[in-house]
């Protein structure tokens, strides 16, 4: 301190003073101002190892495991009266021998292995590290220049051995798109897998992985429950009474009336075989890989289980239990809002259910009961071929000097908002029998998930509206919820890939082409409504396409359509992504064009930069022309 003022420029202040720490003041001949310096003395934070459960295979061999299986008395099943206990014995049973033979075992996780470290690049980083250790208690430069030499040489090779790998890799996945595409991503940018370790709910910040796991549960389950909340009770009053279909329903022609047939037991081995081993298990614990490997034993009792449950139009209610998994999309990590939920069913369902898919496409086709406009979730039918449609539509208007207008409409949640009252009753007007219509009922009640962060699993909530996500009849049972919307636009063209729904006509003239689309957009509005769907009027757009001599007449090239909500003018853009591609009201694909480029530059620069990698001419092709 100066004896000419009384201020303290420099403090040095610690709550929990400890006699390690040394406080000093050190003074200099250039300046009155002393330097304060306070040594403290920590020990490094060490982060504890990671442990996971695995299974060991050291003993396993498959005919011992497939001999005890079959040496279950696997007949009792026929001689438990109820399906829930029946697969809680199946269950049991099947993970007792799997645990025999496969036992689980806690393994310390050391680090993320990188395949391309072989064992000689180990051992030069071992040698890197002793001369290392050799330099710092020498410190001679013969030692230090030692040290440099090895580890510029284990750069080296590390590069070498990496390009190698992905190299190897890229060439042999070249017929393969998904692993070469895969292989791509790899090389620019290694995937993260991790799970949230906080989210931030009403202001508080929530760590505890339970906490974090019941906060991302009630936003997933109250996400929909919130959209139908918005609805309001008057739309109760204007449904139809019970039995009757909205409507808008389609009358289908179809004159025989649809049941489950009995699954033989060698299209359950052919299920079970094609189990794909990436699956994990749900909340069973029943992997994909174990099925598959058991099916020469355990497909007579699956058979078994799967046709009680279409004989009694009955589901077990341990394959109607997700559990949730949340997955970061973009943005802030702590907000729950920024990650998407990817449901992890039972294995076992996935098998049931696709029996059940075989049979009511089979049935569908062959009544010819779904409309041509719908592209999605159908056999030859994709992106392309529903871009192709709308596109080709709106040259033929332009060919013949009209324009053309179009409403793409964007629902809210459409899959998880599905009313389950409303969709029985759209199957049952489609044909399917009382008692067949029963194990739908069963299929769509009484569902529930959870959410498992961490190891730690939040409290299952019920899900009381949608069709179950990651399931394999959700989107043929979308499908047809939304399958008699196209009834409703008499004077327009209706195109859908899923739940993305575009409705669009051409006239000569702007006024005519306006008043058709409104009549239609209102129709739409009310088979929204009745259907309890939630439209987010927000993004529901219009475009107007034509050719550039025909906009270039009108003094106002916009489109006004009113919609009923808050009786105001649905938003008109010049330019919109639909499906993947940029359209603009020439139908130039300049905007397409340009952003395309816009991304096209940064990729290039990644493959050049890891040219290396990928030295064979035909991968450096594909993956110019996939950018």
């Amino acid at each position: 301190m100066k004896s000419s003022n009384h201020t303290l420029l420099d403090w040095i202040l610690s709550s929990s003073p400890d006699s390690k720490n040394a406080c000093l003041l050190y003074s200099n001949s250039f300046s009155d101002h002393c330097l304060v310096y306070c040594v403290h003395k920590i020990k490094a934070l060490k982060s504890p190892p990671k442990v996971i459960t695995t299974r060991s295979f050291k003993k396993f061999i498959l005919e011992s495991f497939l001999s005890d299986l079959k040496q279950l008395p696997w007949y009792r099943l026929n001689l438990i009266p109820d399906l829930d206990c029946a697969v809680e014995y199946f269950q049991s049973e099947l993970l007792q021998v799997w645990n025999s033979h496969a036992p689980l075992r806690k393994v310390r996780v050391k680090g993320t292995h990188l395949p391309w470290v072989t064992a000689d690049l180990t051992l030069m980083y071992q040698l890197s590290d002793s001369l290392w250790s050799n330099f710092k208690s020498t410190g001679s430069m013969n030692d230090n220049y030692e040290y440099q030499k090895c580890r510029n040489e284990c750069t080296k090779q590390t590069k070498m051995a990496k390009a190698h790998y992905f190299n190897e890799n890229l060439n042999n996945n070249i017929s393969n798109p998904r692993n070469f595409w895969r292989t791509i991503s790899n090389i620019q940018a290694p995937p993260v897998h991790s799970q949230p370790a906080a989210v931030k709910v009403n202001n508080q910040t929530l760590q505890h992985p339970l906490d974090v796991a019941n906060a991302f549960n009630d936003y997933f389950v109250g996400c929909a429950t919130t959209l139908t909340a918005k609805l309001g009770n008057d739309m109760q009053s204007e449904r139809p009474h019970a039995g009757q279909a909205p409507p808008t329903v389609q009358s289908p022609c179809i004159r025989q009336e649809f049941s489950f047939r009995p699954v033989p037991v060698s299209v359950v081995t052919k299920l079970l075989r094609k189990q794909k081993m990436k699956y994990q298990s749900g909340p069973d614990q029943i992997p994909a890989m174990l099925l598959k490997i058991s099916a020469p034993a355990i497909a007579n009792p699956v058979a078994t289980l799967i046709n009680e449950s279409l004989a009694t139009g009955y589901i077990p209610k341990l394959w109607k239990t997700a559990r949730v998994v949340p997955i970061h999309k973009s943005g802030d990590s702590t907000l729950v809002s920024n990650y998407r939920p990817i449901s992890l069913l039972p294995v076992m369902s996935k098998v049931l259910e696709k029996c059940v898919y075989t049979q009511l496409r089979d049935y569908y086709q062959y009544w010819n009961y779904l409309t041509p406009d719908q592209s999605g979730f159908r056999p030859n039918h994709s992106t392309t071929t529903a871009l192709l449609k709308v596109y080709n539509d709106i040259q033929a208007g332009m060919q013949q000097g009209n324009l053309t207008g179009a409403i793409f409409l964007d629902f809210a949640k459409a899959f998880d908002t599905v009313d389950h009252g409303i969709l029985l009753e759209k199957l049952k007007n489609s044909g399917i029998g009382d008692r067949t219509l029963t194990w739908f009922q069963s299929y769509v009640s009484d569902r529930s998930q959870y959410v498992s962060i961490s190891g730690s699993s939040s409290l299952p909530l019920p899900v009381t509206c949608g069709v179950p996500q990651g399931s394999i009849l959700g989107p043929l049972l979308f499908t047809i919820f939304i399958n008699d919307l196209p009834n409703v636009c008499k004077a327009s063209t209706v195109h859908m890939y899923a739940d993305n729904t575009v409705i669009y006509t051409s006239k000569p003239n702007l006024p005519q082409l306006e008043a058709v689309l409104q009549e239609q957009f209102t129709e739409v509005e009310k088979w929204i409504k009745h259907n309890k769907l939630f439209l987010n009027t927000d993004k529901t757009v219009t475009m107007l396409f034509g050719t550039a001599p025909k906009l270039h007449k009108l003094q106002n090239p916009h489109l006004s359509v009113f919609e009923t909500k808050s009786n105001g003018t649905l938003t008109t853009v010049t330019s919109l992504k639909y499906l993947g591609m940029w359209l603009d009201p020439n139908l130039s694909f300049g905007p397409h064009i340009g952003k395309l480029a816009s991304k096209l530059y940064p990729k290039l620069g990644a493959l050049y930069r890891n040219k290396s990698c990928g030295k064979k001419a035909d991968c450096t092709t594909n993956a110019y022309a996939g950018y």
